[in-house]
């Protein structure tokens, strides 16, 4: 039966199938799932239609990655397939408490008969990931409502605040201070002048206890006054930077010089609140594969018991005809002719099994998925005209098959296919091969290309496809079964265990059994991990000069840049193996030391290894890379990459990017204890090592970072010392954790803004802890991106998206928020000298409707003008020049006695308009509301003026807002003074407006006060720009010298630019081709 909506299929007490809705889902409700549903609550598989017990997940609305995920039953429960039944079901499940850990669970099932069967993360289905390639599954939920993890991971966008934002909200309670004083100066006034005249009449004041108690009247006046006064708290500022930073996050979203035509991605802006941020960033950090590189990995070399193969790019590589062609066309790997021959080599059996091991480890050690297309078994009777029965091996021969297929997402693309058969090999036999597992049937290169793998890691799919080329197919997998085609002979072989990987342990292994009963541990990972947990050999033997042939090949192959793996086996005698599954079982069970004892375990199977080989594997620097680092740090903002890499392919990488330069002396920090950690920075910081001339760049592996961020080590600050005076860093062999607690420990001790930018999982933390957070959506996944604040499609639009936007954002917004202050301040000051001449009773010359639409309407527009469209500078000197960034990272925009500056200049500004308009009308019959209308048309001109003065550019859109703003006063004050005689029960100003339009004292005020008001403001712009004009007027006024007067108009940047060359003084040079000018 098709559910609809979101209607499920659930055995609860009832003990029978009902549908449901989602939030009626309960803990220990078995659940009934078809194909294409999404999963409501998380839960333990018990039950798939898949013979192997297999599932597949689509987790893209979890974790935004596009490959199927593979769930597979709980142990014990795959031997009772075709039996299972709801009803029977009397198990009992505990698992551990609800966490945010997506990759993590751990639980057990007791039967009945007192088994006790432990539960991972390969057996619990999430919520929100959806059933695919399976007809149906049945599971009991686990967690359900707010305690599954999409839930708990699903909190909002962390609330950041910038560092403007919190100058800003300081301000802000200086404000209030301000109006505090006020409103006791204007108390304490009107109980002096009480006490000075104490009219005999107040004592007669009907109605008002305490009347004649001139204390008592002054605080009735005090709160009066925070009524009147209460315009000096910017409340709607908070409104209109709110609003602002809208505008500003549309604008960086439709940038077209930030949006990647080959991925059809524009940046995103996901968190609406840092986008000033931007502007202020001092240290980046960058995480390397996928981030600085395309992540798409390509096999270039291995080395096979200390022999080297190359595999180098080009026509140039593909073997001679006189060897085997390649079975499948469509990798990307050309077989090396030396490999192909040492495959075939009879003459030496062992180095020939040595690399038939290798390539078997290839294919299997990994979690590539087969993809098979699904056939939905109820249509089956309407589409069966049109589809052939399928294989034994699975793969489908129809051409429309190959269509749907194809449609489907694929991390490895296939051509049409092809009717040529290929040619069949007889290679040695396996161990895991046998009479009764092993299969010979032919099979057409259309079927081998229809195979399509999915893998989580471009590494793992690099490495699936360099055995695929030399013939080792990688045709499925189950939960005890690895389905292996070897040139046309299919063998399956029995799996007992797959550890997966994990950034700890730096290894993945994969077990499997003999015909004879052994167990086989095959072992793939970071040389570190594996090398370390090899067996002692004998020293001038075979295998010890394989060893170090390999390390010295490693070494060789980090320096190329390629990224290392090596491989390992261990051979094991099932009784060995069975003590050790039983351990391992005890230790699995949950309580206390659970994770550490699971890891003692593993250490302990993962060790006496046998070296088997080791491979080097590409990942090309993306476009522009080197470029876009050498730009920040020209900027000035310094940039340390993070990695897990080993030291030589990191630095490699560090070079070819633009981090390092050769004319940099490396400091290198690696030591093999706290001691040495410490002597070494102590050493470089007092032996001159970051003294002097000459740019300089820290290298650190992962271990002295131990050792490093240990709190109780007290290393961090000296280390910090000795980051501080480079220019660039880099951390190798790090984990996630220590690239987070970096960050942290930068943000916090240096007190700097922090960026951090990567695109998979393991950045995830650092993402997060950095003041900005970037993400990358490149191949694995997007769990960056929905963790960061802003998502980027490729890393070279980090240099646009700071230098640019950054310096836009935090430079229109500072302005803006001293501009709020100013206009705000300015209306207070001048209803506060009133209080001189009415007796400080709290009383306003200006009109109710002028002090309510003064904030909501008239000046409403001209700040958001300011925030979302005014540039200092066009993009395309921003960007050509990187050192003029530093403006803006250092702050000058909005400093600590800004301020008090505009404060300063609000009361000029009131005292100029107000007793200018006193003494012009002084000894004359012009009424109170004419006298208000006059400083509240020379207040609002002011401010406008202001606006003017202090924009960098100009566009239809602040003619519009000034315009608008002066039209709107006149329009409505006219209207309102001439239809409303008494509105809403307030003092009539009747036709006030008309009769000063024709005063010429009223304009002469105006014109009088606005020039005196602005001059000074004037007097300063002229004196900065002509005798001492920052950088940043410099380079602007050097541009206008050589080209057009600067006139930005708001519109989309076109495609095409013009290239700016300026010299400047300071040595901000940079001459960069294509740059965008904005004219």
């Amino acid at each position: 039966m098709k559910l609809e909506g979101r209607g499920l299929t659930v055995i609860g007490s009832v003990e029978r199938y009902v549908r449901v809705k989602w939030r009626d889902v309960r803990v220990g409700d078995l659940v009934h799932l078809s194909n294409n549903e999404a999963v409501p609550a998380d839960m333990v598989l018990l039950h798939s239609s898949n013979q192997s017990g297999l599932c597949y997940l689509d987790t893209c609305n979890l974790d935004g990655e596009t490959n199927l995920k593979q769930r597979m039953v709980a142990p014990g429960f795959k031997d009772k397939r075709l039996e299972f039944s709801p009803m029977k079901f009397r198990s009992s499940v505990e698992v551990e408490r609800p966490s945010t850990k997506i990759y993590r669970f751990n639980g057990t099932i007791s039967h009945p008969d007192g088994t006790r069967v432990p539960l991972n993360s390969d057996n619990l289905l999430l919520r929100e990931c959806t059933i695919k390639n399976t007809d149906y599954i049945e599971g009991i939920v686990v967690y359900a409502g707010h305690e599954t993890k999409a839930m708990l991971n699903n909190g909002g966008p962390r609330y950041k605040c910038s560092k403007l934002e919190k100058k800003m909200n300081t301000d802000v309670i200086w404000c209030v201070l301000v109006l505090l004083f006020l409103c006791c100066a204007g108390a304490v006034g009107c109980k002096v002048w009480l006490d000075f005249y104490n009219p005999a009449v107040m004592k007669y004041t009907p109605f008002i206890p305490y009347a004649e108690k001139p204390a008592y009247e002054g605080l009735l006046i005090f709160w009066t006054y925070i009524i009147v006064l209460q315009v000096m708290i910017p409340v709607s500022l908070y409104v209109t930077i709110e609003m602002t930073k809208l505008l500003q996050v549309y604008h960086i979203h439709q940038d077209v010089e930030m949006y990647d035509s080959v991925t059809n991605t524009r940046t995103e802006c996901r968190a609406l609140n840092i986008t000033e941020e931007l502007g202020q960033v001092s240290y980046l950090f960058s995480d390397k594969t996928g981030t600085l590189t395309e992540n798409k990995m390509v096999f270039r070399r291995c080395t096979v018991g200390g022999v080297d193969y190359d595999h180098p790019p080009g026509p140039d590589a593909a073997p001679s005809s006189s060897l085997p062609p390649i079975v499948t066309p469509i990798t990307k790997v050309s077989p090396n002719r030396r490999l192909l021959q040492h495959l075939l080599d009879s003459n030496d059996p062992q180095h020939t099994h040595k690399v038939s091991e290798f390539l078997l480890i290839l294919a299997v050690c990994n979690t590539v998925v087969v993809s098979q297309p699904h056939v939905d078994a109820m249509q089956m009777s309407t589409s069966s005209e049109h589809v052939r029965k399928p294989t034994r091996n699975g793969t489908l021969r129809s051409n429309d098959k190959y269509a749907r297929l194809t449609e489907s997402r694929s991390t490895t693309p296939s051509p049409p296919p092809s009717t040529t058969s290929p040619l069949r090999l007889r290679l040695p036999k396996l161990p895991f091969s046998s009479r009764e597992d092993s299969i010979s049937e032919p099979s057409t290169s259309a079927e081998i290309q229809l195979a399509r793998f999915e893998a989580e890691s471009p590494d793992e799919l690099a490495l699936a496809e360099a055995a695929l080329a030399y013939g080792y197919e990688l045709r499925g997998r189950s939960v005890d079964e690895v389905e292996l085609g070897i040139r046309g002979e299919l063998s399956k072989l029995k799996v007992v265990r797959v550890q997966q990987f994990d950034s700890n342990r730096k290894c993945m292994s994969v077990a499997l059994r003999t015909p004879t009963g052994q167990v086989v541990l095959y072992v793939k990972g970071a040389d570190s991990m594996v090398l370390g947990a090899l067996a002692p050999m004998r020293a001038g033997s075979a295998e010890a000069a394989a060893l170090e042939r390999t390390k010295s090949l490693l070494l060789e192959y980090s320096r190329a840049g390629l990224r290392t793996l090596v491989m390992a086996k261990r051979t094991m005698q099932p009784a060995l193996w069975e003590e050790w599954l039983a351990g391992h079982t005890r230790a699995s069970e949950i309580g206390e030391g659970r994770e550490k004892r699971m890891r003692e375990s593993l250490a302990r199977l993962e060790s006496a290894l046998t070296l088997v080989g080791a491979t080097g594997v590409e990942d090309r620097l993306q476009e522009d890379v080197p470029r876009t680092v050498r730009a920040l740090l020209d900027a000035g903002i310094v940039v340390w990459v993070l990695t897990g890499d080993k030291p030589e392919t990191a630095i490699n990488i560090a070079y070819s990017a633009a981090l390092f330069s050769q004319s940099d002396r490396l400091l290198h920090l690696m030591s093999r204890d706290k001691e040495h950690a410490e002597s070494t920075i102590k050493s470089y910081l007092e032996g001159g090592a970051v003294e002097g001339g000459g740019g300089r760049a820290l290298v650190v592996d992962g271990r002295t970072l131990t050792y490093i961020l240990d709190r109780r080590s007290g290393l961090v600050a000296p280390f910090l010392s000795l980051a501080r005076r480079c220019s660039a860093v880099l951390c190798c062999r790090a984990t996630p954790l220590q690239k987070a607690y970096i960050v942290k420990a930068v943000k916090e001790e240096l007190g700097v803004t922090t960026l951090a930018i990567g695109d998979g999982a393991n950045d995830v933390s650092m993402i997060q802890t950095a003041d900005v957070g970037v993400g990358l959506s490149g191949q694995e996944g997007r769990q960056a991106v929905m963790a960061s604040d802003f998502a980027l499609p490729r890393f070279k639009f980090v240099e646009r998206l700071l230098l640019v936007h950054g310096h836009w954002c935090y430079d229109r917004l500072a302005r803006m928020i001293l501009y709020f202050f100013l206009k705000n301040a300015t209306f207070v000051f001048l209803v506060f000298w009133y209080q001189l001449y009415c007796g400080y009773s709290s009383s306003v010359m200006i009109d109710q409707l002028h002090l309510m639409a003064y904030n909501l309407a008239f000046t409403a527009f001209p700040p958001i003008v300011i925030g979302a469209y005014d540039r200092v500078a066009p993009s395309g000197l921003l960007s050509e020049r990187p050192g003029l960034y530093s403006a803006c990272r250092r702050g000058l925009s909005y400093r600590a006695h800004s301020y008090w500056l505009v404060l300063a200049e609000s009361v000029y500004i009131s005292v100029v308009i107000f007793f200018t308009a006193k003494q012009a009308y002084w000894d004359s019959d012009v009424d109170l509301w004419l006298f208000g209308l006059c400083n509240m048309t020379c207040c609002l001109v002011i401010m406008l003026v202001y606006v003017a003065i202090e924009t960098r550019s100009w566009t239809v859109i602040h003619l519009l807002a000034l315009t608008g703003s002066l039209g709107s006063f006149f329009l409505l004050t006219l209207v309102y003074q001439t239809v409303c005689v008494s509105c809403f029960k307030l003092p009539s100003t009747y036709f006030v407006m008309h009769h000063a339009f024709v005063d010429p004292v009223y304009w002469l005020v105006v014109i009088v006060t606005t020039v005196a008001a602005l001059a000074p403001r004037l007097t300063w712009h002229a004196i900065r720009n002509s005798v001492r004009p920052g950088a940043l007027g410099r380079a602007v006024l050097a541009r206008r010298r050589r080209a057009r007067p600067y006139a930005a108009h708001y519109h989309t940047p076109s495609a095409s630019a013009h290239v700016y060359r300026a010299t400047d003084e300071d040595g901000l040079q940079k001459t960069q081709p294509d740059v965008t000018a904005i004219t």
